[in-house]
């Protein structure tokens, strides 16, 4: 029988099946898998380290809300659904604004776990920037700009609502070498 952490990376695995991240030649799994790590590594919770493996399941999978709640409870699921887009919202900049939105009034735990995937996120993006520069760090819906708005907002939500910590501290110094803030 496997404990919940074992099922939670069971299921990212599963999940992401043959899906690998756009910048990386490796499995997306990869990308949860380090995102509950590193909520680990900073002593969080249970719960909040299966949200962390768990946070682009309902997003970017077949995976539901109600399998969530059914096999991680609904804590877990609940805080996934939080920091899940709305992917009904296809205009990119519109999807961002409601998301941040709706981030900054969540509570510090869930605040975490998004600012993980964040931090993540810039990490994995770090040899192609330095290869090719802030070009780099453009994505398939959002240019450099775009995406050093939307980084910096993170960032000023992050700090209002977290209390230093290694993964802070990492997110703050990524951003001041990517966009110089």
């Amino acid at each position: 029988m496997y404990n919940k952490e074992e099922e939670a990376i069971r299921l990212v695995v599963k999940a992401f099946e043959g899906m690998k991240r756009h910048k990386e030649d490796i499995n997306l799994a990869v990308h949860s898998i380090t995102v509950g790590y590193m909520l680990k590594e900073i002593g969080c919770s249970e719960e909040i380290v299966l949200s962390g493996f768990l946070h682009d399941i309902i997003e970017d999978t077949k995976f539901d809300y109600d399998y969530l709640v059914e096999n991680f409870g609904e804590k877990v699921a609940k805080n996934v659904l939080t920091v899940s887009e709305d992917t009904s919202i296809s205009d990119w900049k519109e999807r961002k604004v409601n998301f941040l939105e709706r981030i900054k009034n969540e509570s510090s735990d869930v605040v975490l776990v998004e600012m993980a995937d964040k931090l993540h996120n810039l990490l994995s993006d770090y040899n192609v920037w330095l290869k090719v520069g802030n070009a780099g760090l453009a994505t398939k819906g959002a240019s450099y700009e775009e995406n050093k708005w939307y980084y910096l907002e993170m960032k000023k939500i992050f700090n209002s609502k977290l209390s230093e910590n290694d993964l802070l501290r990492r997110y703050n110094e990524i951003c001041k070498i990517y966009f110089e803030a």
